[in-house]
């Protein structure tokens, strides 16, 4: 009994199994496939980083008909990107510490499939690309940093990034087999020195600054040194 029973499930089994493969040709394509990429860029034409961890700064998507938004996270480099739009008309624009200087974006995917487009953007703040000072030490590094507020925005925290992880920001912290160490300045401007590093390592480092009344952080492009 006990081996009839054995033979009845390799037999069901292996007729899984064959249904299972059979099935592949019969997926149905359900159309997702509208894609939009591009960056975020200020007025200058540089980039508008943000933060892959975090929704402080996303691209939102709404299709017609929709009642929930697509969401794109922006990235440390500024980009963003979904390949996975129903073909169909839509309204795209930034949410987060930024002001836009165009329209709503509308676009249609059932026309078009593939759209690359570049927003430009005015931050809250202008978090200027940080330059190192000298040159780096065994367990410290200093950099000059400048942050501008626009459109009467005005900075109530100032950071700087150091770690082993790229594009760091606040909330980024130490593990087993990574290091990250902050600084906090006060001024809109000058030198920082971020300490506690070790040598021979390969750091990231950028500066984040948050406007009063927000709670979303606007960062610089990020620098990358090995201390000695």
């Amino acid at each position: 009994m006990k081996i009839a029973n054995k033979i009845k499930q390799m037999v069901f089994t292996l007729f899984l199994l064959v249904w299972l493969t059979g099935c592949d040709k019969n997926i149905v394509d359900f159309g997702y496939d509208g894609a939009i990429s591009g960056k975020l860029k200020d007025q200058a034409g540089n980039i508008v980083s943000g933060d892959i961890t975090s929704t402080g700064l996303i691209v939102k998507a709404l299709g017609e008909g929709d009642n929930v938004t697509m969401d794109m996270r922006v990235q440390g480099d500024g980009s963003f990107q979904n390949t996975k739009l129903y073909p169909k008309k839509f309204k795209i624009w930034i949410s987060g510490p930024v002001t836009m200087t165009a329209d709503t974006l509308r676009v249609d995917f059932s026309s078009d499939k593939n759209i690359q487009y570049d927003f430009v953007v005015v931050p809250f703040l202008t978090v200027k690309l940080p330059v190192i000072s000298g040159s780096p030490a065994a367990t410290q590094v200093t950099v000059s940093y400048e942050i501008t507020g626009n459109n009467g925005k005005v900075p109530n925290l100032r950071e700087v990034y150091c770690s082993t992880v790229p594009f760091p920001n606040t909330s980024t912290g130490s593990g087993p087999y990574f290091q990250t160490n902050k600084a906090v300045v006060n001024a809109d401007s000058g030198n920082a020195t971020v300490t506690g590093l070790t040598s021979k390592t390969k750091y990231f480092l950028r500066v984040g600054a948050r406007a009063t009344g927000t709670t979303a952080f606007n960062y610089s492009e990020q620098i990358v040194f090995t201390t000695p």
